[in-house]
């Protein structure tokens, strides 16, 4: 599946509208359309216009460890159960 930062920012903007605000923190996975490098730990080099769409909606990011798999699968379960 294709990313672009133009679908990433439109899925945002629909999901804040359906969930009726923004949250304090998203969770993300090292996408190509977050993240430009991995570095040690949880620090990233943050790509510019996904940095740029966080100060504008004002939340928090944290991402995921890469090869860490079942990190996603626990947040994936969490928001099931929300």
């Amino acid at each position: 599946l294709l990313q672009t930062h133009e679908m990433l920012f439109d899925a945002h903007n629909h999901a804040f509208r359906v969930f009726g605000g923004v949250p304090k923190r998203g969770i993300y996975d090292n996408m190509k359309t977050a993240v430009d490098k991995v570095l040690s730990g949880k620090a990233r080099d943050v790509n510019a216009r996904f940095a740029a769409m966080v100060s504008h909606y004002l939340f928090e990011v944290e991402f995921c460890n890469p090869a860490s798999g079942w990190e996603k699968g626990q947040i994936e379960k969490n928001v099931r159960d929300a």
